[in-house]
């Protein structure tokens, strides 16, 4: 809005311009040179509409008389914006040589089409950005759903892994990613026999490849996704460990993308802290010294002293119960399109990132 304001008060030569709303809630953004106050530019749009009744999206005052307290503009020009929220674009002249005309409401008539032009290209492009958020939750619903034991795993790892990139003072979209990344990190174990998903016991060569497989299976899947292709990166290596043993490429220290990194100590943080058909959940202090000791091997050193740092907060992630039902998001999803919200979508405390098929591997595989 300010940009538009910008826009206006250059191209009618205006000393201030300004949006005015009755709206509860709504700002009021201001732009020019003469000093005037919010509240008296608030009231001066209400004086020059009660004294015109009748006015229908347009109001021209060529010529004010002057003021006896306060500022004294010699000229307004006002284009509604929205008649329901009763909102204003406002510009206004001090100078006398500087009066508004006909022409000047016409440059901001059209100046109010784009305005609203690009408003309703914002609100679809947030509807579209919140279905494809439940649309995500569910696909993570659905994958963890496959195994009992895993239930809410992927919401928690996407939570765990957000928090710890906002405690390394990441950029706000650098977190975001961090968190659909986290979401989105098991996608590759969705065509996983459920021979190997299933087998309590250590698994052969044959069936380790299939849990190997699974990142490049992500990645591949993501692929054909454009407005998610951003997070394959952090899927395909989230496995990798620091110490260039891990797959699927064997990358090494910080030759790995750093949300993979992050997502690859959350993973390990939620798998420790759940309970497993073959062992209980591990308390905070195992979980600690089990990191500790794998610092510099399996995981970034630096990462792991961020957790350490915040681990506190990170615990109360991994307690979280399961999460949200397939019904429920789907639900929700619908309800964003045909509502038109423009909210964020929350599902299960949606604020960070991703799971635990690391630690099947670590405890079943090679």
């Amino acid at each position: 809005m300010r940009l538009a304001l910008e826009a206006v008060r250059e191209a009618v030569d205006a000393d201030t311009v300004y949006w005015h709303s009755e709206h509860p809630g709504e700002g009021r953004e201001l732009v020019g040179s003469h000093p005037v106050q919010p509240e008296w530019c608030h009231q001066l749009v209400r004086r020059l509409l009660t004294e015109t009744p009748g006015v229908d999206g347009q109001l021209l005052r060529s010529n004010l008389p002057p003021a006896s307290l306060g500022p004294s503009p010699r000229s307004a020009a006002l284009v509604r914006l929205s008649k329901s929220r009763c909102s204003w674009i406002v510009a206004l002249s001090f100078r006398p040589e500087r009066l508004f005309n006909l022409d000047d409401m016409k440059i901001m008539s059209l100046a109010r089409r784009m305005v609203l032009n690009q408003r309703k290209h914002s609100e679809i492009t947030g509807k579209l950005k919140e279905t494809v958020s439940c649309l995500v939750h569910c696909l993570t619903t659905v994958i963890d759903s496959r195994v009992p034991h895993r239930a809410g795993h992927s919401e928690r790892v996407a939570q765990i892994a957000a928090r710890l990139a906002q405690q390394m003072r990441l950029p706000a979209e650098a977190v975001s990613n961090t968190y659909f990344a986290g979401l989105l990190h098991d996608i590759g174990t969705i065509n996983l026999p459920e021979a190997v998903l299933f087998k309590p016991e250590r698994l052969t060569d044959e069936e380790f490849a299939h849990i190997t497989e699974c990142p490049v299976v992500g990645d591949r899947l993501l692929a054909r996704i454009k407005q998610l292709g951003h997070l394959r990166p952090a899927v395909r290596h989230h496995h990798e460990r620091f110490d260039g043993r891990g797959y699927p490429d064997r990358l090494r220290g910080e030759d790995i993308p750093l949300i993979a990194r992050i997502l690859a100590v959350a993973e390990s943080c939620d798998a420790m802290m759940s309970p497993r058909p073959y062992r209980p959940a591990l308390a905070p202090v195992k979980v600690e010294a089990a990191l500790a000791e794998g610092a510099g091997r399996q995981w970034d050193p630096g990462v792991v002293q961020e957790f350490m740092a915040c681990r506190t907060d990170l615990y109360a992630l991994c307690g979280q119960g399961p999460g949200t039902s397939v019904a429920s998001a789907v639900e929700r999803a619908v309800e964003v399109w045909n509502v038109g919200s423009s909210q964020s979508v929350v599902q299960g405390g949606a604020a960070a990132v991703t799971v635990a098929c690391q630690d099947t591997v670590q405890t079943r595989g090679r």
